[in-house]
């Protein structure tokens, strides 16, 4: 699992990502599942070793590093169990988008109220 590991680190640096929390965590939970002799990725190992996390974000930065490099390499081989994206704290991860781009009604607002101040 280890060469596994650095052929998606390489292909994700190669690709413009900084690696350096996901080399640490996927090295760990290579060395994790490697005393196991897993040479897969088992849903029931990720959460396992996830769950040594000391905190909750902790928990949950470390299972989806794995579902992250699955994800990857279930295209290829998939022998590779997904994790479910369920938190290890029994809550659902909900991703929030914030777009910095604004909206047609907050742009018709601002000028709108633009017009406003030009005809006083």
């Amino acid at each position: 699992m280890k060469d596994a590991v650095a052929a998606y680190l390489a292909l994700r640096r190669a690709a413009g990502f900084e690696m350096a929390s996901a080399e640490y965590l996927l090295d760990s939970f290579a060395i994790f599942a490697t005393r196991r002799n897993e040479t897969h990725v088992r849903t029931q190992t990720a959460i396992e070793w996830a769950a040594h996390g000391p905190s909750a974000a902790q928990r949950d930065a470390r299972l989806k590093a794995i579902c992250r490099f699955v994800r990857h390499f279930r295209v290829e081989d998939d022998r590779h169990e997904l994790p479910p994206r369920t938190t290890l704290d029994g809550a659902r991860h909900v991703a929030r988008h914030i777009s910095t781009h604004p909206t047609k009604s907050a742009a018709s607002s601002k000028l709108r109220a633009v017009s406003v101040l030009v005809a006083r």
